[in-house]
């Protein structure tokens, strides 16, 4: 019989710690391996883009378009079922589903329910997730969120008892992420809140020993108890020592650290997780700093997610047979490659033209035309460049006079060879030539 875990007095075969030897140093390796096979699905982040990103954020300007402290829109959508929704912000996705059953409770806690958080991170979301193994952000994401829900006591426990030290609730939260676009604590914490306040379990009769779980169609399911409603809001902080609100994936690459509060409606804290994402000193008080805006900004949500919950339960209860569910609404029917960008995006949403365009020409030896803003819609603008250097990049096709001021303005001129015909256009218009046979 081998003792495991002693020292080698304790144990002299040889052949034991020869195993633990292999045994400890394939696991180091397998680690190691699997850290960089994730770090190199990632996307790599150019230096040009670090330094744009910074040097953006010093000027106190998003990508987006967005100020430092206001946040991305947020929707909600519910599903058939109860406790089902999706929720978007901005562009980051997460489903969240809440279920139950009934189970024996801890001995610690025997007239108490239980209720258990799972996240997962596939695929789907980011090419750098692995699918069936938890990784370190998941395991990060679902700490916080039991911190923010489970270990706030905001959910009423001692109703979700059957009988006492035999049979309570078990409430399970699933939460995947579909899309990472930055942010996941946020959104997958307004999702479970969504969730929670959505679920309605179904209403039992205990008679001694037996316990009687009645339909729906019999009853009416019972909603969850919850004492408050916390959200979790997240802070991003740069080099530069410049805090953003609500930061989108290239600025969480890019920071050197980051905050999340978790807030309820009457403005107090129910949890915080600071971490350094890089080593720096820049890094000033930024809890200070961020407090009152987490704190505004917890009421509205709580507020929107509180009106969403009650208008769906309205509708389901109304008995309206023109009722379905929303989540057909959140379901956009564009390409897969819609999202596809080798570009970083960068939004001009509060940007207004204005003033007319001036005439500031760059005069050179080639008379060259300057570049221009056009503004095409409201929030978007297009530069134009010389129409010379535009020659094969998709620009318009001019090989073809579209009217007949355009063929006005050719010249033919003739050729000694017979069989060749020369068109001349000015150079401040095509700048070519074209030959045709004959």
């Amino acid at each position: 019989m081998v003792k495991l875990n002693c020292t080698r007095e304790e144990n002299p075969n040889i052949e034991y710690w020869n195993f633990e030897f292999y045994r400890k140093t394939y696991n180091r390796e397998r680690k190691k391996n699997s850290i960089i096979n994730s770090t190199m699905k990632k996307t790599v982040l150019t230096n040009c883009e670090r330094n744009f990103i910074n040097a953006s954020i010093r000027e106190k300007t998003r990508l987006d378009g967005r100020d430092l402290f206001e946040t991305r829109s947020v929707n909600i959508y519910f599903g058939s079922n109860w406790g089902s929704c999706i929720v978007s912000l901005g562009k980051t996705r997460v489903v969240a589903q809440v279920s139950c059953d009934i189970q024996q409770p801890k001995a610690s806690r025997p007239n108490e329910g239980m209720i258990y958080i799972n996240v997962e991170l596939n695929p789907l979301a980011a090419q750098h997730f692995e699918s069936n193994r938890q990784s370190e952000a998941a395991i990060l994401i679902n700490r916080q969120l039991e911190k923010c829900i489970k270990d706030s006591k905001c959910l009423d426990l001692e109703s979700l008892c059957i009988v006492a030290d035999k049979k309570v609730w078990n409430l399970r939260l699933d939460i995947n992420i579909l899309n990472h676009d930055g942010n996941l604590i946020d959104c997958a914490s307004i999702a479970a809140l969504a969730a929670l306040l959505h679920f309605h379990r179904p209403d039992v009769t205990s008679t001694g020993t037996n316990v009687i779980v009645h339909p729906f169609n019999e009853k009416d399911p019972l909603p969850l108890r919850l004492f408050f409603l916390p959200v979790c809001v997240s802070f991003i902080t740069f080099e530069s020592g410049i805090t953003v609100m609500d930061p989108t994936y290239m600025e969480e690459r890019v920071g050197v650290a980051q905050l999340t509060l978790g807030v309820n409606s009457y403005k107090e804290l129910c949890s915080l997780h600071f971490d350094y994402l890089t080593k720096t000193l820049t890094v000033e008080d930024v809890i200070s700093v961020a407090s009152n805006h987490a704190a505004k900004y917890a009421i509205d949500l709580i507020e929107q997610i509180k009106d969403a919950v009650v208008k769906d339960i309205s509708l389901r209860f109304s008995k309206d047979s023109t009722y379905n569910c929303h989540i057909k609404e959140c379901i956009v029917p564009n390409k897969l490659t819609t999202m596809y960008s080798d570009n970083i995006s960068i939004k001009l949403h509060n940007w207004n033209f204005t003033q007319q365009l001036k005439n500031e020409t760059h005069e050179n030896d080639n008379n060259e035309e300057s570049n221009h803003i056009v503004k095409l819609a409201e929030g978007f603008a297009e530069l134009i460049t010389n129409e010379a250097e535009a020659i094969g990049d998709g620009g318009h096709n001019s090989w073809c006079p579209s009217s007949e001021e355009e063929m006005s303005d050719v010249e033919i001129v003739s050729i000694n060879k017979p069989s060749n015909t020369v068109i001349n256009k000015p150079a401040n218009h095509l700048k070519y030539n074209m030959i045709y046979d004959i």
